[in-house]
């Protein structure tokens, strides 16, 4: 094989590998969440699911939480303590027919949403298993892929500029 397919080939390797690198990054997202707020004590406990293997990079850094669509506590984390969900409690007073939202973000990609309705005082507690799921592509994966494929064009480029001088 001839250098200069030899320099092609080692191109078209170094993108492919590029590319792969900036999928990687593409992390599943959240959930599902789970809500369960306690009426006697104004405690609404929120479960996410959200498996990593690095608790310290990918972990879910924001738990926003409303009542009737406006906001009334947010957390927020630099790490995730277990490497399979984040369980966390706010104190929120509600009354029977107030709406309960909990929104988590992941550090690397998307968010997931769930809501229940504060059922009567005859109910003490209310699990949500069928909570509302939403996820949204996080601006960082796109700024990865981005990045990534600006790499990837600049190798072909010096390959070619390289495979023209000879």
């Amino acid at each position: 094989m001839s250098r200069r397919k030899s320099l092609i080939l080692l191109g078209i390797i170094s993108v492919l590998f590029l590319a792969s690198k900036g999928m990687v990054a593409e992390a599943h997202t959240p959930g599902p969440i789970v809500l369960e707020y306690n009426i006697g004590t104004g405690v609404l406990t929120v479960t996410v699911t959200h498996s990593t293997s690095d608790v310290n990079s990918h972990y879910i850094y924001e738990i926003v939480v409303e009542k009737n669509s406006v906001q009334v506590d947010i957390k927020t984390y630099t790490n995730q303590s277990s490497s399979s969900q984040v369980v966390e409690t706010f104190s929120v007073a509600a009354v029977a027919g107030d709406v309960l939202r909990a929104s988590a973000k992941c550090s690397v990609s998307g968010q997931i949403s769930g809501e229940i309705t504060v059922p009567s005082t005859t109910t003490t507690t209310t699990t949500s298993t069928s909570a509302t799921t939403s996820t949204t592509p996080d601006y960082t994966i796109i700024a990865i892929l981005t990045a990534t494929a600006i790499i990837a064009i600049g190798i072909v480029l010096v390959l070619l500029v390289i495979i023209g001088r000879r």
